[in-house]
Order: C-alpha cells, then sequence, then structure tokens
C-alpha cells in the first residue's frame, strides 16, 4: 500500500474537516467576539490607528490580528466566516513552514509526515477556529525560524527580508517576547557549536536592526492613539503605551507586576496542558524524545544539528511558560510544530515497539468511544448520524489496513481518531449555539438588514455579538433612562427578570418574543454538553419592540 498517498489523502480530508468549522454562523468565544468587535470598529470609523472598544480606548494587544481582521472585513464584509478565514490562513502557513523547516532539517518524507501531525493536533485545529492571537503567531513564527536557520547558513538579502517581516509580524501580534521564542533554537546551536560571537556579529545586528525597524508602524499607532492623550478608564491615566507594550504587557505578565495580572499559575501546569493539548500525539512525543536522546550520541552530525534546534525551540519557551504566573492554555500552541517534528522523525526512523503500538491503540480506541459515546449522551439525531457514518467507515478503513505495519495504522488510526473528536465537538457547538444563542436567534428574529436600531439591556457581549452579525445599528444600554432618549421605533433585548426595570407600560412596549438561551457562551465543556442535550443553564430573554407614535 502507498504510504504517503495515503499520509496526502488523510491531511487532506483532516484539512477540510477543520475548515468545515469556518462555515459555522456564529463566533464560539468571548474572546473572538472582543477581538473582532475591535477590528469591526476599524471598519466602520475608517480609523486604522486606533483599537476602541465600546467607546474606550484599548490597549491589550498589539494592532496586527485587527488590521488583518479588519481588511477581510472591509473586503468580504462582516461575518463570523470572514473573522476566521485570516486565521485559518495563517494556521495553513505554520503547516507550510513546518513542512519547509522538516526538509530542510531532516528529508522531504518527514516534512509530510510533520504536516499531517500538525494539522492533526487537537489544540492547533481548535485554535484554527477559535483565532486567538496564537493562531497568527504560529503562521509568523515558523516562517521566520526557517528564514533565520536559511539565513545562518547562508547569506542572502531574500532570508533577511523575508526573516525580519515575519519576526515583525510577530511582535506586532504578540510583543516582544516573541524574539526569544524565535531566537531560542538558533542562539542554543551557536552554543552548542561554540560560536560565541554570533549574536553579536554585524550579520546578526543588523536582522535584529531590520526587525526593530518594521515594528515601526505598531509604534506609530500607539503613539497617535495614546501617547497624545489621557488613555481611557480601562487603563491607569498618563500610561504610556511604548512601556506597556515593550515592558507591562510582557515582563509585566511574566513577573505578574504590569496592570492585568493572574495569580494562579503552577510550575507543572503546562506540562498537564501539554497531555491533552497535543492529542492524539502525546505518547509518540515522549518515545521520540526518549528515542533522540538515545541515538545522539551515535547520530551524524546534520542530526545532531536538527535535535538541538528543535528541542531548544520547544522547551525554552516552555520552560518560560512555565516560570510565568501569567498562564493560558492556549500559549503552548506555538511551540507545538517544533514537536510534531520530532514525532514526525522518530516514526520514520523508528518502528513503534509493541507495548508503545498497544497503548497507542488503546488511546485510539478511547478517543473514538469518546465521540461515539458522546453523541448518545446528547442524543441529537444530526449529531449522532454524522458520527455513526464516520465511526463505520473508520471502522470499515481499519479493517481493510489491518495488516499494514505498526506505524502505518497508528499514524492515520491517530488522525482519523482525533478528526472524529473534532467534528463531534464542532457539531456540538454549532447545534449548542445556534438554538440558544441570543444574538443569533435575535437576527433570525428580527432580521439582519432591518434598519431598525436594536438595544441590548445590560448585555454588553450580546451587544457586540449582534453588531457583527446585524446590519442594524446595535447598541448596548445600561439604564432604563438612557432609553428615553432614543428616537424613532427600536427593538430592545432584556432579561426577563430585567423587565420591569424598563417600565414597560409607560414606554409602550410590545413583546414580539421570549425565549429561553444562554446569556455567557464561554464557559467548561460540561456546560456545553448540557446546552446540546437541552439542559443547560437558560435564561428567559424578552424581545420587545417601541413604535414611536
Amino acid at each position: 500500500m502507498n504510504f504517503s498517498k495515503h499520509l496526502q489523502w488523510v491531511a487532506f480530508f483532516t484539512v477540510l474537516i477543520n475548515a468545515a468549522a469556518m462555515f459555522s454562523p456564529i463566533i464560539n468565544s468571548g474572546d473572538a467576539i472582543t477581538y473582532a468587535t475591535i477590528a469591526n470598529h476599524i471598519v466602520q470609523s475608517h480609523d486604522w490607528v486606533s483599537l476602541v472598544l465600546d467607546n474606550h480606548d484599548w490597549l491589550d494587544k498589539p494592532h496586527l490580528p485587527f488590521w488583518i481582521t479588519a481588511l477581510f472585513f472591509k473586503v468580504g464584509g462582516v461575518s463570523a466566516f470572514t473573522y476566521i478565514l485570516p486565521g485559518f490562513i495563517f494556521h495553513l502557513i505554520g503547516a507550510y513552514y513546518t513542512y519547509r523547516l522538516a526538509r530542510i532539517l531532516y528529508d522531504k518524507q518527514t516534512g509530510s509526515l510533520a504536516v499531517l501531525i500538525y494539522v492533526s493536533i487537537f489544540n492547533l485545529m481548535d485554535a484554527s477556529i477559535e483565532v486567538k492571537a496564537e493562531t497568527y503567531l504560529i503562521g509568523q513564527i515558523m516562517p521566520a525560524c526557517y528564514y533565520w536557520l536559511r539565513y545562518d547558513a547562508q547569506f542572502r538579502i531574500k532570508y533577511l527580508m523575508l526573516g525580519a517581516l515575519f519576526t515583525a509580524m510577530a511582535i506586532m501580534t504578540k510583543g516582544i517576547f516573541t524574539l526569544f521564542t524565535i531566537s531560542s533554537g538558533l542562539v542554543c546551536l551557536w552554543l552548542y557549536q561554540k560560536q560565541w560571537s554570533k549574536p553579536f556579529s554585524v550579520k546578526w545586528l543588523m536582522a535584529l536592526f531590520l526587525s526593530l525597524l518594521l515594528v515601526s508602524p505598531e509604534l506609530v499607532a500607539l503613539h497617535l492613539q495614546f501617547n497624545q492623550h489621557t488613555a481611557s478608564s480601562m487603563l491607569e491615566p498618563q500610561i504610556s503605551s511604548f512601556k506597556f507594550f515593550f515592558w507591562d504587557s510582557q515582563f509585566g505578565r511574566f513577573f505578574n507586576t504590569g496592570p492585568i495580572q493572574n495569580h494562579n499559575g503552577h510550575p507543572f501546569y503546562f506540562v498537564l496542558v501539554f497531555l491533552w493539548a497535543f492529542l492524539p500525539w502525546t505518547l509518540v512525543f515522549f518515545a521520540s524524545i526518549h528515542y533522540h536522546f538515545s541515538a545522539f550520541n551515535n547520530a551524524i552530525i546534520s542530526e545532531r544539528t536538527a535535535f538541538i534546534f528543535l528541542i531548544c525551540m520547544f522547551f525554552c519557551t516552555f520552560l518560560m511558560f512555565s516560570a510565568t504566573k501569567f498562564q493560558l492554555d492556549y500559549y503552548i500552541d506555538i511551540i507545538l510544530p517544533f514537536s510534531a517534528i520530532l514525532c514526525a522523525r522518530y516514526l520514520i526512523n523508528s518502528e513503534l515497539n509493541r507495548p508503545l503500538f498497544m497503548i497507542q491503540m488503546g488511546l485510539i480506541g478511547i478517543l473514538f468511544l469518546l465521540a461515539v459515546g458522546l453523541s448518545i449522551y446528547v442524543m441529537n439525531f444530526t449529531l449522532l448520524a454524522t458520527i455513526a457514518v464516520i465511526f463505520m467507515g473508520s471502522l470499515y478503513y481499519g479493517y481493510s489496513t489491518i495488516a499494514e505495519p505498526r506505524n502505518f495504522r497508528a499514524i492515520i488510526y491517530s488522525v482519523l481518531a482525533i478528526d472524529i473528536l473534532y467534528i463531534f465537538m464542532s457539531l456540538l457547538t454549532f447545534l449548542a449555539f445556534t438554538q440558544y444563542s441570543i444574538a443569533y436567534n435575535a437576527v433570525k428574529l428580527l432580521g439582519k438588514q432591518s434598519g431598525m436600531p436594536v438595544y441590548v439591556y445590560q448585555m454588553p457581549e450580546v451587544a457586540r455579538e449582534l453588531a457583527l452579525y446585524s446590519k442594524a445599528p446595535c447598541y448596548e444600554v445600561a439604564s432604563a433612562e438612557s432609553l428615553t432618549q432614543a428616537k424613532g421605533n427600536f427593538s430592545i433585548l432584556v432579561k426577563h427578570d430585567q423587565l420591569q426595570q424598563l417600565h414597560v407600560e409607560s414606554m409602550h412596549l410590545r413583546l414580539l418574543s421570549e425565549m429561553q438561551l444562554v446569556v455567557h457562551k464561554t464557559g467548561t465543556f460540561n456546560k456545553l454538553l448540557q446546552l446540546a442535550k437541552g439542559n443547560g443553564s437558560l435564561e428567559n430573554i424578552d424581545f420587545l419592540q417601541y413604535s414611536a407614535p
């Protein structure tokens, strides 16, 4: 059986499954809604300098992801699809440069397998649709590492310019700390090769200078928005945006001294996160680390060099994240491609021993059973039928390839297992939120094209989300008094237990509909299960309309 062809088809199938989630009509997470709202303000106001949320200056992350999203909004209109698309493109860029990096470090076969592992890592599949800053970062860090590695081997203007460009993009996406991740592999390699003076050579000082020079659009935007006037109430008065960008948002989070803090960090937090984030390849990664260390002394120079570069790219950033108190699970996403390459090289060079193969097959069985069992638990016909068809197809494929080598079966079955689990998660989210999302149901009830303003009473996140789906003006109001200033006809969304605060009788509001919906979409996986099952914690939401006399 042609192993390479199967790898290509399974990788293509996995990317299609991942991409299908882009066509959901809703944005799933609260952070994503916030980021989309800021990008939408750029489009509506034609102000590409200022980041604004709810009419207040917003200083938390750099501008680049918002500029990219705003550009897609401007070209393709504001929607969940145009919000997710640019992030997914950067996810694919990350896959492409994972292949190119693995190919120059090892060979084409390792590169192909590394891509398959990359596109089937659970956390990366999820991140490509949730679209946080890390989704963009992967598509910037991987090409930056590739071009700097090429630049280190041979001076070419192309490598210098592209390396500096992608490095600057990473800084304008997450901050100056991304330089640590991008440079860690090369610096460790220079130390191993005893090239102590290389970081201070003209060649590399020029690379650093050009990278920082290309960050100037971010610095100009920060200066124009913040340093020329007092910041909003979200921040301390007169805060320096440059200080926040270079220190508070990076070192301030690392030392937990900045304006944004988290006191729940633990040194082993990311160890636990990695166990599920890297599924279905977690066990393979630990086996690959053991293999590479065991073979290191007898390996050829190129194999040693590649291993030192990759392991340092992974562990330097991993240890940095573990040392800080400010920890979020998706931070780890930016180093998962390097572990994918290490796993790919191990699987190319070594046959899985029987105990590891049996354990991996057990893990694969658990993933399949999770998808099937939870589908039965939710008992939604669409969800259950989809999972059942894919499960039966996977069983047939497994039966037809049962005589293939262990590595073939472990690799392909692992991808199929994570695919079915991802399909379950995507459908579960889609079914739950299309049924119970306030903003989505408001658009269905009130119409997307209506010119009648919509006021949302004391639910700011709902107002932001509704403004992304509807062409009608959408506003969040904090008090009943502010509604009395509204002119003409309008609609209003309010929690039923707050209805009396609006003085319905005196305002002559007419009830259009009352629905049981979920106000806060973010939460635990169990909350999502209960929503899909119909047993979730819901609130009565009234849809009212006011007609001017």
